[in-house]
């Protein structure tokens, strides 16, 4: 007798064996318990998590001697020619090959006919996306209205491409991938029933590998099995999927967070030396920062083995979430690249020395400079007293309040004063208090003061910035009592006297045809005692 795999052996014969679809497995017993069989069914998800499984299942609860039963007993002559798929009322179509009009309209006819010895007549359909449009709407009818006596059951990895038309007239059942302490509690039932041994670390990157796909695992460990005799270790496994040992990879991962690009430089080279696959290396880099991420972020999430906690706990140190962010999506690149680069070692090295460059998050940059700009500022002196002894004095102050205010307010009542005289004269009277260290008080004795001053508000506060860099606050008040400052101590420098400056304006001809300069040039012009000629350039 040929030799049987694994995932073939171990298929799922009822309901309670199926892994990781208890949600569908419990519906169908509750259907087939409360006689409530719908004509059709749909099971979508990722291959390898039992629809096939679960549709044969359903097949023989239906058809099984002592049925419809929620257990079939797997012995009657029903439920063995299910199991072998040899029954004559229990037919599987591939829809890949099968997806035809001229399947389906055979399909249709044989239909009418009553089931040869079972229950039901039950049509399995794989792949059932890829039959066509056409083959689709011919079979509208008779799914939505079959004989009493048929059940199609439809088994997709794309539910996205079946027709609406089709999804309106079925159950839906959405499978889910398997998570990896179900695949690895069932992994280490079948060890015990075949009598081989299997660690924790071989265990684990089984189930990574098979990305929840039970079938995929089974597959694996049957390779795993039939080449090696004794125990199967996480070392083993490595080898035979062509990972490179986890100790490579973390200490890849620290030469990053350090820096050293020498190393990480060196350890490239030697895993090309040594036959390994660049790109399964990048691959394993990127699951390894993913797994020291999650383990950052909530250890009880994380995938991993007891063996590694040790390891993950120093590491999960190395980077800040936003920087472990930005290496998966280096890394994520660089695959994308690899794959079409001639020399995808290169692609590698870069985006690794990439990854190795000082990060800074610019949001915890700005956070920084917010917390400074609140922090005081230190300003050290040093002097020698009568014993030679150098004595240090460290004197501590606000930036904002060492602005002196009232002496800038002087400042700029007078430049005010040179273009706003009215405005200015408001100013003059208004009483000034530093009220903190961004924040002034203008009380002035009257409302028309008042109102000039608030008018003007805006301009003055750019001009406190403009002279002082801080965004001062003023608030102004009408207070009946206020004295005004004392006029003198305001003082208007005169402005030193520019020396004539003669400015070349090139004109538009096309815009303006007038003779001479515009007039609005010209007072530009005197107004800064310069001279202002005209230039006529027919090239313009």
């Amino acid at each position: 007798m040929s030799y049987l795999g694994l995932a073939r052996k171990f298929r799922p014969q009822n309901f309670d064996e199926v892994v990781g679809q208890d949600h569908i497995s419990q519906t169908l017993k509750n259907a087939i318990s409360e006689k409530k069989v719908s004509h059709a069914y749909l099971f979508s998800g990722p291959r390898g998590c039992g629809k096939t499984t679960l549709a044969r299942i359903l097949a023989k609860a239906l058809n099984c001697k002592n049925g419809p039963t929620t257990i079939p007993c797997g012995v009657c002559e029903n439920c063995l020619e299910v199991s072998k798929s040899s029954s004559v009322d229990v037919l599987e179509i591939d829809g890949a090959s099968n997806n035809g009009i001229d399947e389906i309209r055979t399909l249709r006819e044989n239909v009418k006919f009553a089931s040869a010895h079972s229950n039901y007549k039950i049509y399995i359909i794989d792949e059932a996306h890829q039959i066509t449009t056409q083959a689709f709407n011919a079979l509208l009818k008779t799914l939505e209205e079959p004989p009493a006596h048929v059940v199609f059951i439809m088994a997709t990895t794309e539910q996205h491409k079946i027709p609406i038309t089709i999804l309106s007239r079925c159950q839906k059942y959405r499978f889910k991938l398997i998570s990896a302490s179900e695949m690895a509690s069932a992994i280490q039932n079948i060890a015990k029933k075949e009598d081989f041994e299997i660690d924790s670390d071989a265990l684990s990157i089984v189930t990574a590998a098979s990305g929840g796909s039970m079938r995929d695992a089974l597959s694996l460990l049957d390779q795993a099995v039939s080449s090696n005799a004794g125990k199967i270790t996480g070392e083993y496994i490595r080898g035979l999927l062509g990972l490179l040992p986890k100790d490579i990879i973390a200490l890849v991962t620290e030469n990053i967070a350090k820096g050293d690009i020498q190393a990480i430089l060196k350890i490239v080279k030697e895993i090309n030396d040594e036959g390994y696959n660049i790109l399964q290396f990048a691959r394993d880099l990127r699951d390894h920062l993913r797994q020291v991420m999650i383990y950052l972020i909530n250890p009880e999430v994380a995938e991993i083995s007891t063996e590694d906690k040790k390891l993950f706990e120093i590491q999960k140190s190395l980077f800040t979430v936003s920087h472990h962010i930005r290496m998966n999506n280096l890394l994520s690149k660089a695959l994308e690249e690899m794959r079409w680069h001639d020399q995808p070692r290169i692609v590698l090295e870069m985006y690794l020395l990439k990854m190795s460059e000082p990060y800074y998050n610019v949001g915890e940059l700005i956070n920084r400079i917010v917390e400074l700009e609140k922090n005081v500022i230190n300003k050290e002196y040093s002097f020698e007293n009568s014993g030679n002894e150098q004595v240090e004095i460290k004197e501590s102050y606000n930036v904002a309040a060492t602005a002196d205010l009232i002496s800038v307010w002087d400042e700029l009542v007078a430049e005010i004063m040179k273009k706003h005289p009215l405005t200015a004269q408001s100013l003059k009277k208004a009483i000034i208090k530093v009220t903190g260290d961004a924040s002034i008080q203008l009380s002035v004795p009257g409302q028309f003061d008042y109102e000039g001053i608030v008018g003007f508000q805006e301009q003055i506060t750019k001009l406190f910035q403009r002279k002082t860099g801080i965004n001062v606050k003023i608030k102004v008040m009408i207070e009946k009592n206020a004295l005004p400052n004392k006029q003198e101590d305001i003082v208007v420098k005169e402005a030193k006297p520019i020396s004539p400056v003669e400015y070349t304006i090139k004109e538009d001809l096309k815009e303006t045809a007038k003779t001479a300069v515009p007039k609005h040039i010209e007072d530009i012009a005197k107004k800064f005692k310069s001279i202002a000629k005209k230039i006529t350039d027919n090239k313009i």
